[in-house]
């Protein structure tokens, strides 16, 4: 049982964070303009880091984190086919690690408050 846990948790954060990528990248959600330097879009990469830590069972940390980095070339072929616009390949690198980043973040976050409800506190 513990087993399909972590596979759940590991797989439901690879298909969100696919998911939200290609959203991202498709034009289909857009949270900043090209031409300013902060991207807001990326905040919703906590989403598969949450969902998986609250899916998995032993390691709520690294579960999400693993399906995060599994998936990551499969987003980074998407970065070179669907974009019109030509990035480099540091641009696609530095943003794909700041989105498995955002992930990790909500995976942490998710794991210390479930950690502060389930400790009595004295």
């Amino acid at each position: 049982m513990t087993i399909n846990r972590l596979k759940t948790g590991t797989i439901s954060s690879a298909v969100l964070f696919l998911v939200i990528f290609a959203s991202q990248e498709s034009g289909f959600v857009i949270l900043h303009a090209k031409s300013h330097g902060a991207s807001l879009g990326l905040l919703l990469f906590l989403l598969p880091g949450i969902i998986g830590s609250l899916l998995s069972h032993g390691n709520k940390i690294f579960c999400p984190l693993k399906g995060a980095v599994l998936i990551s070339p499969v987003c980074l072929l998407l970065f070179n086919l669907g974009s019109t616009l030509q990035y480099s390949l540091w641009y696609q690198v530095t943003y794909l690690l700041s989105a498995i980043f955002w992930c990790a973040c909500g995976a942490l976050g998710c794991y210390f408050v479930s950690e502060l409800f389930r400790r009595p506190l004295l």
